[in-house]
């Protein structure tokens, strides 16, 4: 797994929100304001890459569909994905764990 480098970043939240964040860490749905905070920026990201991934996709004509689907037979019948599924668990597996170590989770 490469190292991971954490930059300390200030935020000012409202006291109402601080009171939620801190109910959900006595709670041990989260382990620290922190996690919590992590946590909540990294599923914003993530909700925001997914819109804009609809957004390439709505711009997509059937020919670009259908030329994309195609490459994508081609390279399954000649087992070039064979060669991506070592990366893509192991991505899968570290965003599992970070989810993990986030929320507390299985300890």
């Amino acid at each position: 797994m490469a190292e991971r480098v954490e930059y300390p970043i200030s935020v000012r939240l409202p006291g109402y929100v601080v009171k939620k964040i801190d109910e959900l860490v006595m709670k041990k749905e989260f382990r620290s304001r922190s996690d919590f905070i992590k946590f909540a920026v990294t599923v914003t990201l993530g909700q925001i890459m997914l819109e804009e991934a609809r957004e390439v996709a709505r711009g997509l004509t059937r020919d670009d569909i259908k030329a994309e689907v195609e490459e994508a037979r081609r390279r399954l019948a000649k087992g070039e994905f064979d060669d991506e599924w070592p990366e893509v668990e192991k991505v899968l597996k570290e965003v599992e764990g970070e989810f993990r170590r986030l929320t507390g989770a299985g300890e």
